[in-house]
């Protein structure tokens, strides 16, 4: 029979059912009408059962309550696990969120800063290099310009070098001319003196060209003081000229 069958009010059927359940041996109880009868050592055994069914209630009692007990102050010391672990990490975000701040701001400054000690640096830099290059190309260009201005001038010496050589030769070759012309000018007037003078030995011919010998002979001795007079003048016109040229020539060098 299970204990659900059991009724409420059928008292001596609990008490059979229990002790059946707890005591094995049937021949150690034995029920009477009003009374149930235990051999020796039932009734501790009963006594020592309902105790050890106190002790285990009790226990679960115990249990059960230190349980709600030690969940209540779980409860609370999680709630203010909670609340202090909400502070911390709002403390310790707080913080992060300051360091952050404070981060980015050096990062920043940092970065400001950086950046204007490089651009000090580069325009230092550049201004020297600028001053350098200046520098440099301002002695290029003085050097070229020497150089440009030293060819002008041998140029300009080289010019009057070879007009001053070019002059020269022409004179001599002109005063060679000259000279030449006056040599060949006075042989051919010999030669013509002298066939005059052949010519005026004959009788014949002094008969005839009496008359006019003397004027003719007069004439051909001017004309060949005429013509050694203007071979020297004009070797006296090429020498001034030559030292007109080589003076200004002279003035130019200095200048």
């Amino acid at each position: 029979m299970k204990k659900r069958d059991l009724s409420k009010h059928d008292k001596k059927q609990i008490c059979q059912t229990l002790l059946e359940d707890l005591i094995q041996d049937p021949d150690k109880f034995q029920f009477g009408r009003t009374k149930i009868f235990f051999r020796a050592g039932q009734v501790a055994y009963l006594e020592k059962l309902r105790a050890d069914k106190f002790r285990a209630a009790t226990i679960m009692i115990q249990k059960t309550v230190r349980g709600w007990l030690q969940r209540l102050k779980y409860k609370r010391l999680r709630r203010a696990a909670v609340v202090i672990q909400r502070y911390a990490r709002g403390h310790r975000a707080r913080r992060l969120a300051e360091h952050l701040r404070r981060t980015r701001a050096a990062v920043v400054f940092q970065k400001q800063f950086r950046m204007l000690r490089v651009l000090r640096a580069f325009r230092s830099v550049r201004n020297a290099t600028v001053t350098i290059q200046a520098f440099a190309r301002g002695m290029f260009v003085r050097r070229i310009y020497r150089r440009i201005l030293t060819e002008h001038k041998a140029t300009i010496l080289q010019k009057y070098a070879r007009g001053w050589l070019a002059r020269t030769r022409f004179r001599r070759v002109r005063g060679a001319t000259i000279v030449l012309q006056c040599y060949y000018r006075r042989m051919k007037a010999r030669q013509e003196l002298k066939a005059l003078k052949i010519e005026a030995r004959s009788a014949q011919h002094l008969k005839k060209l009496n008359i006019g010998m003397e004027n003719k002979v007069v004439q051909l001795q001017r004309k060949i003081d005429e013509q050694v007079g203007l071979a020297l003048g004009q070797v006296g016109v090429l020498l001034l000229l030559r030292l007109s040229s080589v003076a200004l020539s002279g003035k130019d060098l200095i200048s």
